[in-house]
């Protein structure tokens, strides 16, 4: 079957939206699960985000092509199953900011060419709004003990990634993280002026995402403490 060009907030991307908008309103309904259950829900989301990433890279080595996962997004990925399956304080506290920070601003202005039901389409959907939705878990459970240094220190490990796909940017002429250029698909990098400049526009905007996702958590425990 063939895929239709993609629309930005066409009737498809519309849809997957709502659909987790209503998904995420039906964890934070449903959060307090049984222990079993609770473990059993983590890993298995865990192997369906890692299944969904190994099947996209033999998907992409049979038709001849090879994928690196070194974008920021890939990472968030991998660390959201990390903290799934571990529950180790500082993993869920970066999966959480990493996978809020670009998952979600993926899921509004995504970067593919073709819509549904194209395999790219539902795989990119899949792997981020399930990033979304398990980082919405995570911290819904109590599971996110962060604070305001949690903050400067995910800021931190954010410009150490930079630096090193800056570099890996410089020696392949890739373009992880976006540094190298923009998007080929509108996004919110278009509001923020020419190479470089957009850049410093996003270490802004980056730091002032993880403050808006810390809100909640602070309001969460100023409640718990009261």
């Amino acid at each position: 079957m063939s895929s239709p060009g993609r629309v930005l907030w066409g009737p498809d991307h519309v849809s997957v939206m709502a659909l987790t908008v209503a998904a995420a309103a039906l964890i934070a309904g449903r959060r307090r699960l049984r222990p079993e259950l609770d473990r059993r829900g983590r890993l298995g989301v865990a192997s369906l985000l890692l299944g969904n990433e190994l099947v996209g890279w033999g998907w992409a080595a049979a038709h001849g092509s090879v994928r690196i996962p070194l974008q920021f997004c890939d990472l968030a990925m991998f660390l959201t199953v990390w903290a799934l399956g571990s529950l180790r304080p500082r993993v869920c506290e970066l999966a959480y900011f990493w996978g809020l920070a670009g998952s979600v601003q993926a899921i509004l202005t995504p970067d593919l060419q073709r819509g549904f039901p194209d395999y790219w389409w539902v795989k990119f959907f899949l792997g981020h709004c399930g990033v979304v939705l398990s980082v919405t878990y995570l911290a819904l459970t109590n599971r996110i003990a962060a604070t305001p240094q949690s903050v400067w220190r995910v800021f931190g490990l954010t410009n150490i990634y930079a630096v090193a796909a800056g570099i890996v940017n410089a020696c392949w002429h890739t373009n992880y993280g976006y540094l190298a250029h923009k998007p080929a698909q509108p996004s919110l990098l278009d509001y923020f002026g020419p190479w470089p400049y957009y850049i410093l526009a996003m270490e802004a905007a980056a730091l002032a995402s993880f403050f808006l996702y810390y809100a909640p958590l602070a309001m969460a425990r100023r409640r718990r403490s009261a």
